[in-house]
């Protein structure tokens, strides 16, 4: 099974596993009882199968099987633990990660660098950002990655990607983290972001 790679966080842990297998692959190592719940049951799709099955089996790897999933009318995934009390998921074509944490709000995602940023980047970035970003595919990567995963943090809805979450120019090839600003009606915040990129990818995390 493709665990590609773990990154210890301070009271939290980071995987990564490549999507190769089959979902009839994956469900062989499920229960019946698993292979039953409702969420999984919901999915026609191939690849939203398989997605499913890496992503708990990558938390089973990971924090052991005693855990359960359920999701807030938003969609955020919840997580029952003994320990690890806070879950985000992402996935991309070739990967699924997943991020837990004991105690601090967490967001993660994870997107492939040969994406088509140009047909989307007016919606995502500002104009300043547009200036900073400048065609360059790893920082149109990061920056839709930052986008999400703090779209993921924070727990208002219809946020505007290019007006509401503003990231701090940042060089990739000799930082791993950044600063990013989410704006709402109430107050401005700032946070902390790290990345990483590989195989053609770029992934970033953030905490509160």
């Amino acid at each position: 099974m493709p665990l590609f790679k773990t990154i210890p966080v301070t009271d939290g842990l980071i995987g990564i596993w490549e999507l190769t297998e089959t979902s009839t692959a994956l469900m062989t190592v499920f229960s019946p009882e698993e292979i039953a719940d409702p969420d999984f049951r919901k999915y026609t799709y191939e690849k939203r199968k398989v997605e499913w099955l890496a992503s708990r089996l990558m938390l089973k790897q990971l924090i052991g099987p005693d855990f359960k999933i359920s999701y807030s009318k938003t969609g955020k995934p919840l997580l029952r633990h003994a320990k690890y009390k806070q879950l985000s998921i992402s996935h991309s074509r070739n990967f699924a990660v997943i991020f837990v944490h004991e105690s601090r709000e967490i967001g993660i995602d994870i997107e492939s660098l040969t994406r088509n940023y140009q047909s989307i980047e007016k919606r995502y970035l500002s104009d300043a950002e547009l200036v900073q970003v400048d065609q360059n595919p790893v920082l149109q990567c990061l920056y839709w990655c930052a986008k999400e995963a703090i779209f993921k943090l924070v727990p208002e809805q219809g946020i505007e990607f290019r007006e509401q979450i503003l990231v701090l120019p940042f060089n990739p090839e000799t930082e791993n983290h950044f600063k990013a600003k989410f704006i709402s009606d109430k107050q401005q915040t700032e946070y902390q972001l790290q990345f990483i990129h590989f195989s053609d990818h770029g992934m970033v995390w953030v905490m509160r």
